[in-house]
């Protein structure tokens, strides 16, 4: 394992000028024990403060029970990560308030500078993903077994943006930034974002075949944002080596892959065109005839977020998509141009079960430059290929995260040729997430 992400430094080469100038001790920490957690302590404050990532069996380190009787609330200043925690402990259920801290080790209480704080007087727990040796007078909850066995869970369902966060106010740290070094800065950023992600493929590949993890990743990007979680249980419900095995054509593929949705619909509208209900027909004809252990793992309509869903991205399309995807990534990731590249079939024409429409793509450019960049790079870079060119990859249009990173960090006057190549637009929204989400923006003012 310390080979390949050896060999994800060689891929990204850059990343490391970003990642040891961040201020966050974990981030330059030698030891494996960091190296092999690629996410955030953010992915851990989300999944803490939402009970439905939450896990509802918890242990502390001595192997007492804990319930929760008030997981505290959100802190976006500094100080504690939530206040006023109460935790029922052991089978007696001593019923315990304070505040709340969480790290990725619990290293990283003494690493913070926590130790002798006065605004950290007043924790009493401690919420860890590693086990690891006890801070004196905390009550340590390790994560990582408990998470490890539950396979329902994945720490890319969580969306950081949806929970709460501060936004900074104040100076534009690096306004004053020497203008060659910004564009530097942003680009290594963007491949330490890549490096991550590469580095979470690698470690699915310790427990999963490289295909699955590809088709699981393909999978989630098109759910989007909404359904990144549904399409990825599908993925794990329905390999794409078994789907290939029942499926002999992508059409074939579309009616299991709908079928096991539970988007299909039962009773054809007497009013859809009658190449809809035919369409519908033939899926069923193959659905049915499937095994009925297979049919009893669909998923259920309550599984997908559906309100205001545009017609263009509804899952019932992406799905075709997808079931092209699963011919196309037997042995090696698809070839960029075969992102887009679905012939003859029924959504070429037809933005909905009632509406037909003009040509339209089941996956638009601009989603396949996100694949590209996000998935089909950092995917051949845990595989141990570096048969990419970083300064190539495709520009993704930019957003909100990026704009308000960009306005954030360089003031409203900024020149958007400092973000134009797709590294720097990827380094922006790292540094979102690293700063801006986790009301640390003054740190990045020693950049300059």
């Amino acid at each position: 394992m310390t080979l390949i992400f050896e060999k994800l430094e060689s891929c990204f080469p850059n990343s490391v000028l970003y990642r040891c100038k961040s201020a966050h001790p974990a981030v330059c920490e030698s030891g494996p024990v960091f190296r092999h957690f690629p996410y955030r302590e953010r992915h851990l404050q989300c999944l803490w403060a939402d009970p439905r990532n939450r896990p509802s069996t918890l242990k502390t380190t001595d192997g007492e029970i804990v319930e929760i009787e008030h997981p505290g609330e959100w802190n976006l200043e500094s100080g504690p990560d939530f206040h006023n925690a109460v935790l029922l402990i052991g089978k007696e259920k001593r019923r315990i308030s304070g505040d709340l801290e969480i790290h990725i080790h619990p290293a990283g209480w003494n690493q913070h500078g926590h130790a002798g704080d006065p605004r950290y007087e007043n924790v009493r727990f401690h919420i860890v993903y590693f086990q690891g040796p006890e801070i004196p007078g905390l009550i340590q909850i390790p994560l990582q077994e408990i998470l490890s066995s539950d396979p329902k869970f994945s720490f890319d369902n969580i969306d950081l943006t949806a929970f709460p966060y501060s936004i900074p106010s104040g100076d534009f740290p690096l306004k004053g930034m020497d203008p060659d070094r910004k564009t530097d800065y942003l680009e290594a950023a963007g491949e330490e974002r890549l490096r991550l992600k590469a580095e979470r493929l690698a470690l699915a590949m310790q427990n999963k075949e490289p295909e699955q993890v590809l088709w699981e990743e393909l999978m989630a990007s098109l759910g989007y944002k909404n359904n990144k979680a549904a399409f990825r249980k599908l993925a794990s419900v329905m390999p794409a080596t078994r789907l290939r095995s029942i499926a002999k054509t992508p059409g074939e593929a579309y009616s299991i892959l709908l079928g096991l949705s539970g988007l299909l619909p039962k009773n054809p509208d007497p009013e859809w065109p009658p190449d809809t209900r035919n369409f519908i027909r033939s899926i069923w004809d193959f659905w049915w005839r499937q095994p009925s252990e297979l049919q009893e793992t669909a998923l259920k309509k309550s599984d997908w977020i559906l309100a205001g869903i545009r017609p263009a991205n509804h899952p019932v399309r992406r799905l075709m998509a997808a079931a092209f995807y699963a011919f196309r990534i037997d042995a090696s990731p698809p070839n960029y141009d075969g992102l887009t590249d679905f012939p003859d079939n029924f959504w070429n024409t037809h933005i909905s079960w009632k509406t037909r429409c003009e040509p339209t793509a089941l996956v638009g450019q601009s989603r396949a430059n996100a694949i590209i960049t996000n998935i089909l790079v950092p995917f051949r870079a845990a595989s141990g290929s570096a048969d990419f060119a970083l300064e190539k990859l495709p520009v993704e249009p930019d957003n909100s995260v990026i704009r308000q990173t960009a306005f954030t960090l360089f003031g409203p006057d900024h020149s958007p040729k400092i973000y134009r190549s797709a590294l720097a637009r990827q380094g922006l929204i790292q540094i979102f997430h690293d700063y801006l989400i986790t009301h640390r923006l003054d740190e990045v003012g020693r950049f300059r």
